[in-house]
């Protein structure tokens, strides 16, 4: 009964959540309808509000630093599982533990005084071999989509590792051993029997990076420039749907200001019930 009473109390309260949006962003709704989606120009001055830029930030740094974050956190997790001995797995497990835990404002204070210069050098490298005078007068900044997906898959990598770790070390001994026994090597093992028994968990170790970095605010409000306008490159200063909401809360006063910075809110929550519907959906199909 008290699972029964603690789930449904779980469901209520996230459609609360939905609600409690829906509510208090009635005002930019009808102001934009679902122009607001495609819109990309974002005036406080004229209050005329679009999040399609928000809404590329989101998607492209998250997505992004997941695409980079996956191939080093299986690479990391399968290390730790069948080539290091409990010497060498023990303390990287801990530290591992450790830079997980740590605040975001410390990432973003890191991202901003090394990462972003070294993002800045890159540009201006990176200009100078496409033949690009914009990249090459604009590099010594750094900030941008480029920076945030880079520390966000900083971020997500522990996170990630750690939970695909503990699925690999959970793979039936007898499972590899019987593996072995017909004359697989360690990497057969693995690729055949270990990767395909944790598929499940590492879809769901990685749906939940994923959302560590679509919501992720302070670390990405250092670094991504908090450019207002629809990014052209990966080194242009851009926004999240998460650092609008956080660079200008405070400073919204009228009453459509305000309801479209809880719009972007919404916006995200329900990105984040499509990305999990989906990967709910991509789990069924594989397990079938």
């Amino acid at each position: 009964v008290s699972g029964l009473v603690a789930a449904v109390a779980l469901v209520a309260t996230i459609v609360l959540f939905l609600i409690e949006l829906i509510i208090t962003s009635r005002t930019s709704q009808k102001a934009f309808g679902l122009s607001f989606l495609w819109n990309s120009e974002w005036n406080p001055v004229t209050e005329k509000f679009g999040a399609l830029p928000m809404i590329v930030g989101t998607l492209v740094t998250g997505f992004g630093s997941l695409l980079i974050a996956t191939p080093f956190a299986l690479g990391i997790a399968i290390f730790l599982a069948d080539y290091a001995g409990k010497r060498v797995a023990e303390p990287v497990k801990y530290l591992i533990g450790l830079l997980g835990g740590l605040p975001s404002v410390i990432f973003g204070l890191w991202g901003l005084f090394v990462l972003v210069p070294l993002v800045g050098k890159f540009e201006v490298w990176f200009g100078k071999l496409v033949g690009s005078e914009a990249l090459v007068t604009s590099g010594t900044t750094g900030v941008g989509l480029l920076a945030a997906i880079l520390l966000l898959a900083l971020m997500i990598l522990p996170f990630s590792a750690s939970l695909i770790l503990e699925s690999l070390l959970v793979v039936p001994n007898e499972l590899k051993e019987g593996s072995v026994a017909l004359g697989a090597t360690k990497w057969d093992t693995i690729q055949n029997i270990e990767l395909p028994y944790i598929r499940r968990s590492t879809v769901g170790a990685l749906v939940l990076s994923l959302g560590r970095a679509l919501g992720e605010t302070m670390a990405v409000t250092m670094v991504i420039g908090n450019g207002m306008k629809m990014p052209k490159t990966l080194f242009d200063p851009a926004n999240t749907l998460a650092s609008a909401i956080a660079n200008q809360f405070l400073e919204a006063t009228s009453p459509v200001y305000i309801a479209s910075l809880i719009q972007l809110a919404l916006i995200l929550f329900v990105i984040a019930i499509i990305i999990n519907i989906a990967a709910r959906v991509i789990l069924r199909r594989s397990a079938r």
